[in-house]
């Protein structure tokens, strides 16, 4: 019988071999449609980075053509300053070179010769209008001067309401990573939502941040401890749960004495800052009493 079958068989694999040909360039038509594919991605990709760092080398060319140009307008501003202080002396002199000339001049007047009283008249006028001017410059500027204390002083008062906040956001972040579990996400770092301009970060605050940098390594430090013991307690599936529980156990110590330090210099800093802070204002208030002394008595 299979002998007789020979012929139906040679059929059948003639057919599966004409299949598996069909399939099989099918796979490779395939294979070369996605190795041009990804050779069309590696080429997109490759010029998606290249793009990208040109981007970021105009982006870094034109940070450093704004800081250029912010430092040429700060030297502009000053240098405006100075030739408008220049200016108004300049202008002041001329008219009072003016009125001393037309003062000085004879009356025009047949039978009337001016009176040496009143020979003054056009020097008076112009002083009293000079004064005028610079009565009203003066009170701009110190209109100017307290917005100015104004704004810093909100400023100010914002800097430390944002410390409050991180302060009491880091120690909420510690009883959440002390009640839950060590792999809980607790939010970024302290340092990360720190006030970071210069002018705005008092001793106090620098010190809390750099607390809140070391505070950061040792928690980084700390994470890969973490990872290390559970690396290594995970070989071993006799003793699995006893190095967690030292772990949990180490990781709750280490989480109390860091507590207890950030909350002891924490208040340390604290009182130290109100001490400043109050030093601070009885300084402004001096400079004020010193300001409206040099304004009232040694302009005279």
């Amino acid at each position: 019988q299979l002998l007789g079958n020979q012929d139906h068989i040679k059929v059948e694999l003639e057919k599966l071999k004409k299949t598996h040909d069909e399939k099989q360039q099918k796979l490779e038509e395939r294979v070369l449609a996605l190795g041009k594919e990804l050779q069309e991605a590696k080429a997109a990709l490759g010029d998606s980075r290249h793009r990208l760092a040109e981007q970021s080398a105009v982006l870094l060319t034109s940070q450093g053509q704004l800081r250029e140009v912010e430092a040429e307008n700060s030297r502009l501003q000053l240098r405006l300053k100075e030739l408008n202080e220049e200016y108004r002396s300049r202008l002041a002199q001329y008219i009072r070179d003016v009125a001393n000339y037309m003062d000085s001049k004879p009356s025009s007047v047949p039978g009337h010769s001016k009176a040496p009283a009143g020979q003054a008249a056009m020097k008076n006028f112009v002083d009293s209008m000079l004064r005028d001017i610079q009565a009203s410059y003066k009170s701009r500027e110190e209109q100017l001067a307290r917005a100015a204390r104004g704004y810093k002083k909100r400023m100010k008062d914002l800097a430390k309401k944002h410390e409050n906040l991180l302060i009491a956001y880091g120690l909420q972040r510690e009883q959440i990573r002390s009640l839950g579990s060590s792999a809980m996400d607790c939010g970024p770092a302290e340092l990360h939502l720190s006030v970071t301009d210069p002018e705005l970060l008092t001793n106090s605050s620098r010190e809390l941040r750099r607390l809140r940098e070391e505070k950061a390594k040792l928690e980084m430090q700390l994470q890969e401890l973490q990872k290390g013991l559970d690396l290594i307690s995970g070989h071993d599936p006799n003793e699995l749960f006893c190095p967690r529980q030292l772990d949990e156990e180490g990781w709750a110590e280490l989480r109390k004495k860091l507590r207890e330090f950030t909350l002891s210099t924490q208040e340390d800093l604290e009182q130290e800052r109100s001490q400043l802070l109050t030093r601070a204002v009885v300084a402004e208030e001096q400079v004020l009493e010193l300001q409206g002394y040099i304004d009232q008595h040694l302009a005279r």
